[in-house]
């Protein structure tokens, strides 16, 4: 038989029957021993060929030959021969698998295939060679899932209206057909590794959202900062004559109460100059009265009145002595004066 063995469905096969006898001219006879298949063939040589065009699962079993001659009206016929075996076979390729997103959610990676979760996505399975009654198996390693559809035309599509992260793995498909009560499958063809990721929607809202809040929070550290390391404004320059009219009275009173915040204020520049001027206007006064008292022979034309005006002095110069210190007292009361 050729081929030998195994014959594929629809194919042909040739089954060749030969004989060792001398008287030639007999005829050949090609039997199914489990079937309703018998051909004859007269040959003119010792073997016959019988050709079978389209095998199909009626032609599977095991055939025999026989040599039968006629001599004088009777017929003669040689023992079996040994049998082969005719198996139909059916193979079937490797079925395509593809992978597409009608709405665009669908990226390739170098990892595979990158869907966006909560896009659709159709698995697309193929096969050239297809019999009727075949049906396609769609599945993932990893999640275990398993689709079965019809096959129409040779292909089957599997569709995904909303992907989740459990649809994520190692897809292929498997093309499976039933011919005579028998199951033949394919082989498992190249997988598709799928990755489902994030869509960028939430991602996008999030940053919209938290974005200006995180501006927010640092302009207010900013100012805060800001605030706390703020020089203070510079001293104020008093005026100690008035201080000296508004204040004199209450020296006695507020000497000891506030000394310390006055000396944190008061320029101790401005202060000494104060004082040179102040020393420097009684020197000089000083000096124009001892010229006038030379000038009258000694005597003070004014002498009472001048011993009264010099206590009046004496007490007003008290009273200009006492606001150098007394500024110490209310310096809250100066501020809002002047």
């Amino acid at each position: 038989m050729s081929p030998v063995g195994e014959v594929t469905l629809g194919q042909g096969a040739n089954i060749t029957c030969s004989t060792s006898n001398q008287r030639l001219g007999g005829t050949f006879v090609l039997q199914q021993t489990s079937g309703a298949f018998r051909k004859t063939q007269t040959s003119s040589t010792n073997s016959a060929a019988f050709n079978l065009l389209q095998v199909d699962f009626g032609n599977e079993g095991s055939y025999t030959c026989q040599y039968r001659i006629r001599l004088s009206s009777r017929d003669f016929n040689s023992p079996l021969s040994d049998s082969v075996r005719l198996s139909v076979a059916v193979p079937l390729q490797q079925p395509s698998i593809s992978l597409a997103s009608p709405d665009g959610g669908l990226v390739w990676g170098p990892q595979g295939a990158e869907v966006t979760r909560g896009y659709s996505c159709v698995f697309t399975c193929s096969i050239s060679s297809h019999y009727p009654g075949g049906v396609f198996s769609l599945i993932s390693s990893d999640s275990g899932l398993t689709d079965t559809k019809q096959a129409l035309a040779g292909s089957a599509s599997f569709d995904f209206p909303v992907t989740e992260y459990e649809h994520l793995g190692v897809y292929s498909c498997v093309y499976e057909v039933t011919l005579s009560a028998r199951r033949f499958t394919s082989t498992t063809n190249a997988s598709i590794v799928v990755i489902i990721k994030m869509p960028l929607v939430p991602l996008v809202s999030s940053v919209a959202v938290m974005g200006p809040l995180l501006v927010l929070l640092v302009l207010v550290a900013v100012c805060l900062v800001c605030r706390r390391t703020r020089p203070a404004g510079p001293p104020v320059a008093l005026d100690y004559d008035a201080l000296a009219v508004i204040h004199g009275n209450d020296y006695d009173n507020n000497q000891n109460e506030d000394q310390d915040n006055i000396y944190a204020n008061v320029d101790p520049m401005d202060t000494d100059n104060k004082l040179g001027e102040e020393e420097e206007r009684a020197e000089e006064k000083e000096s124009d009265d001892y010229e006038e008292l030379e000038s009258n022979g000694g005597q003070d034309p004014e002498e009472d009145e001048g011993t009264c005006e010099d206590e009046a002095d004496y007490g007003n110069v008290t009273q200009l002595d006492e606001p150098t210190v007394d500024i110490y007292g209310e310096l809250e009361n100066v501020y809002q004066n002047f």
